[in-house]
């Protein structure tokens, strides 16, 4: 430290002071001396009174004189100025004609002798009263004092404060004094009474900014290793507190985190570990030279894993700059984070106090500054879950900040809030949005296994089953190849949930597995290990399953109820509510809240707090669902929408936020056996249409989830229809888009729709007949089984199905030699995929044979598994197509001459280029990307546009200096890196 805060605080009062101490004292000398123009030197002014005037420094002479002559006048004045001031200040009176520049000492002397209407008696003057001349005397004598440093004694903030208020009160009196004794008007004293204040608040921001830029270095390195100390517990998770209801089953995030997916907001995907660079890009494109505070929007749906995200962040920050794999941190001097739900402080004050607490009190009012100074990252995590209290700090902060280049937002939250929250962003504020998208296929397998191996390790269980052996991860492993690819497990929760149910009940998994019903799984397991603590503590007590089915009733209703206020956390009336009904089942408050919620525990004016909130979003729409069910009068038409008033009195329903949990319901109805079910589940539908379905296709989606009820597919065909009737709807041309996810859902809706364009992706083989679904409809795009082909031809059954496809435009696939026939000749893009040695022999001849059929081709892709087709097996080059793509995935650095080889043989003889290679999957590092450019390079090979690498292997260096390379190798326009899903495109 450069000096002690005491000296601090004493320094900044003493600049306040003298600065605004000459504020008011020129004010009254200007007011004093009315008459003088500020381009007379004082000397000169004051040789040149008139001889009436009241100044005491014409009283004394004309006192003691008798009527003189002008000549003798002037010779008395410029004796007596000679002995009023000194040399030096004669000098400064003269170069400073205005006296802008003197101080309080000069100006007290100027006013006594020079100002109209002052007394000349020293008793006045030192006599306590609320004249004009007491209160500047008293300026002078603590000015002098403070000089000495006699007084004030000021330890700390607070004695800062009090004698700041002190100084402003005595000169505001002296200020009135002024007014009523030279007849001042209101509006003058008003603006000399504001410019003071500013003084003061101008002078205080100048002495902070000074201090903070002498204690900068220091700061930055002390608030930094603080802040690490504070934060080094939330790097880690506790995935299981909310299942388990016991606390203390923390992992490090490092230990579970896993690649996520993640897109810009031109929907080009992003690697989740450059993130940070979507902000530093933009900022220098679009405003070079000029620093706003930046906010990333990440948004996601419940359960994408954008809480996991942050805490990752956290946990790289953490790290040594060495060791960060998050690209762009090493940017940020210091990170802050505010979770939400959980925040109980309202002010960036009070968060610095919270977090920093040393600090707060070595620096005092000197630490907002002093961050402003430095450059900050505030991970803000889910602004969807926001309590009163948390709205007003991040409200508070993005004030503070408004002006602060240097301060950066990550902010998460659902989608259906970004909007509300961009609304209250500062207008100087740069926005940026990347999308969480959740977990590729490629991961879930590697992740739900990890979250297994720590389940088995590290969290207590009570069957008896094996767990953790080669044999239980095998069978895992063969699970996730039956049912990973499925759209819920896009969903980092969702795997976690799999890998709770598979360790606790693995016969539960089925084939047909939904997110509701997984949902529904975790919910029974929750309840029968609250059931079996509860059979533990209270073995006497009867009908505990009744009792906790009476508290879960109260558990659905409350859930419901914070659902619609938009809130996860508890009320004082709902904990009162669930309490209240525990007492009256007898059953223990302490087992049964941990069992549902998550708790935290805060202080609250001196005293201990418990606070609840529901663990996920999820499961508040799941609980909510269940209220509903409890609700319905099956007889009575509406009665959901009454019943979601209902819980809302005064406020206009929004469904947009509650797609999910209406979704959770349509399962529950169609799982269950109530009257009038068809009019049930119509109204449903209904209201997930009022929730914002944009695109049929999403409709797809939400049949995914089940078998759906032919009421269900009537309700949402006639929605479809609706919008197709529409001609001047902009989705009346949309296309219909058919996943593996909702295959099985396009075989049941499709048939009753309207005709319609079709396009269809499929990654894996499914027995499931798209013919008759697609009858009445245009196909013009299918992709299938072209990324990981197990074996050859897997796509020849579908395109036997699918046939004749008069209007297929792009197709991608995996087929044999014999049924490249069955592909119509209206093709314009073709994508084949090279499985093995012996399709390769099979495939390439008949693809040249037949390549004149496909007159309106313009785009090949061919997709080669280096580890598993050699060089030896291809043995005809591809046939001319004006762009022609080639991806070769899965090249090491074993495989660079294999990869050349392969290459140089497919390479069309006619233009002896390709517009791009691609290679997703490879694991090179720049001294093999250099060589596999060479290489090609000296087989005579061109590329058009450049190579493709992955940007999970290869650093933005890394490839700026391989595209300087293939420039000049292969005569290339760009080589660059791209996420490892767009390699395939």
């Amino acid at each position: 430290m450069a000096s002690a805060p005491k000296d601090w605080f004493f320094k900044e009062y003493r600049d306040i002071f003298e600065k605004t101490g000459e504020v008011v004292l020129t004010y009254i000398m200007r007011c004093g001396t009315d008459g003088k123009s500020s381009t007379v030197p004082l000397d000169e002014y004051l040789r040149n009174l008139p001889q009436e005037s009241t100044a005491n420094f014409n009283i004394r002479i004309m006192k003691k004189m008798k009527p003189l002559d002008s000549k003798e006048l002037h010779e008395k004045r410029d004796k007596h100025l000679k002995k009023l001031f000194n040399s030096t200040e004669l000098e400064q009176l003269e170069d400073d004609p205005s006296c802008d520049n003197c101080d309080i000492s000069l100006l007290c002397k100027i006013i006594r002798n020079a100002c109209e209407k002052v007394s000349d008696d020293d008793k006045q003057w030192s006599t306590e009263s609320t004249e004009m001349e007491y209160f500047v005397w008293k300026i002078k004598c603590r000015r002098n004092n403070i000089i000495h440093k006699k007084i004030p004694k000021i330890h700390n903030e607070e004695d800062f404060n009090k004698e700041i208020d002190t100084l402003t009160k005595l000169l505001m009196k002296t200020l009135e004094a002024t007014k009523t004794r030279y007849e001042r008007d209101e509006d003058e004293f008003a603006s000399k009474k504001g410019e003071v204040l500013e003084a003061i608040s101008d002078t205080r921001k100048e002495i902070q900014q000074r201090t903070a830029n002498i204690e900068l270095p220091h700061f930055k390195e002390e608030a930094k290793n603080e802040l690490q100390n504070h934060l080094n517990l939330a790097k880690y998770l506790d995935p299981l507190h909310f299942l388990s209801g016991h606390e203390n089953n923390i992992v490090d995030v490092q230990t579970l985190f896993s690649k996520t997916d993640m897109v810009k907001e031109d929907n080009n995907h992003i690697e989740y570990l450059e993130i940070l660079k979507v902000i530093k890009v933009k900022t220098t494109l679009s405003h070079p030279g000029v620093k706003h505070p930046q906010i990333l929007l990440i948004e996601g749906d419940a359960g994408s894993g954008k809480t996991t995200l942050i805490t990752f962040l956290v946990s790289e920050w953490l790290k040594d700059e060495c060791d960060r794999r998050m690209e762009g941190l090493d940017h940020y001097d210091l990170l802050l984070r505010v979770v939400c739900r959980e925040e109980n402080i309202s002010t960036l004050d009070e968060l610095l106090k919270q977090v920093l607490p040393r600090f707060y009190i070595k620096y005092g009012s000197y630490l907002v500054p002093l961050l402003k100074t430095c450059k900050v990252m505030f991970l803000v995590d889910g602004l969807d879950e926001m309590n009163d209290v948390s709205d007003k700090l991040v409200k508070n902060i993005l004030s503070e900040g408004k002006e602060c280049g240097n301060f950066t937002f990550v902010c998460t939250s659902r989608p259906d809030r970004v909007l509300d929250f961009k609304r209250k962003i500062p207008g100087n504020y740069q926005i940026f949005e990347v999308r969480l998208v959740g977990i590729s296929q490629e991961e879930r397998t590697h992740l739900v296994v990890k979250h297994y191996e720590w389940l088995t390790e590290n969290v207590s269980d009570d069957t008896d089953h094996p767990k953790n052996s080669d044999k239980c991860i095998s069978h895992l492993k063969d699970v996730m190849k039956k049912i990973g690819w499925m759209e819920l497990f896009r969903l980092p929760l969702n795997l976690l949930f799999l890998a709770v149910v598979f360790h606790y009940k693995p016969t539960s998994i089925t084939d047909n597995l939904t997110q509701s019903q997984l949902y529904s799984l975790i919910h029974v397991w929750c309840t029968q290990k609250l059931l079996s603590r509860l059979h533990r503590t209270l073995p006497e007590s009867k009908c505990i399953q009744k009792k906790v089915d009476t508290v879960l009733k109260v558990v659905y209703e409350v859930a419901l109820k914070g659902l619609l206020e938009n809130r996860i956390y508890l009320t004082g009336n709902d904990e009162d509510l669930l309490s209240s009904c525990c007492t009256s089942q007898g059953l223990p408050r302490n087992e049964v809240m941990p069992a549902f919620y998550s708790m935290r525990r805060k202080v609250v004016y001196m005293v201990p707090k418990e606070e609840y909130f529901f663990p996920h979003k999820g499961f508040q729409d799941f609980f909510a669902a269940q209220h509903i069910i409890e609700q319905l009068d099956a007889n009575k038409e509406g009665d959901i929408r009454c019943i979601l008033q209902n819980n809302m009195p005064g406020h206009e329903t929004r469904f947009e936020p509650h797609r999910n949990m209406l979704c959770h319901l349509l399962w529950l109805v169609n799982q269950g056996s109530l009257a009038n079910k068809a009019m049930v589940l119509q109204e449903i539908i209904d209201l997930i249409k009022e929730s914002g379905i944009n695109y049929s296709s999403e409709w797809l989606s939400v049949l995914a989830d089940m078998v759906p009820h032919h009421a269900t597919l009537q309700r949402i065909a006639f929605h479809i229809k609706d919008r197709f009737d529409n001609k001047n709807s902009p989705n009346y041309k949309e296309v219909i888009k058919i996943t593996d996810s909702t295959v099985h859902a396009a075989v049941s809706l499709l048939p009753l729709i309207p005709p319609c364009t079709v396009m269809i992706t499929l990654e894996r083989s499914s027995d499931v007949n798209l013919r008759d679904a697609i009858a009445r409809h245009k196909l013009v795009h299918l992709w299938h089984d072209f990324v990981h082909p197990t074996t050859g031809a897997t796509s020849n059954s579908l395109l036997h199905q699918l046939k004749p496809m008069n209007n297929l435009e792009n197709f991608k696939g995996n087929l044999d030699a014999e049924h490249l026939a069955l592909l119509p000749k209206c093709l314009k893009e073709l994508s084949l995929v090279i499985a093995g040695n012996d399709h390769s022999r099979n495939l390439l001849p008949t693809l040249s044979e037949v390549r004149q059929s496909f007159t309106k081709l313009s785009i090949l892709r061919i997709h080669v598994p280096v580890k598993r087709v050699t060089p030896e097996a291809i043995t005809h080059p591809l046939p001319d197509v004006p762009k022609v793509h080639l991806i070769l995935s899965g090249v090491g650095e074993l495989e660079v001459k294999v990869a050349c080889s392969i290459a140089e043989t497919l390479c069309p003889r006619k233009k002896d280029r390709y517009l791009v290679i691609r290679f997703p999957g490879a694991s090179l590092t720049k001294d093999g990307w250099l060589q596999l450019a060479e290489n090609l390079a000296k087989a005579g090979i061109r590329v058009r546009k450049g190579m493709r690498m992955p940007s999970s292997t290869v650093t933005l260096d890394e490839a700026l200096q391989i595209d300087k390379s293939t420039k000049n190798l292969l005569k290339a326009k760009e080589s660059r890196r791209a996420p490892e899903n767009m390699l395939w495109l």
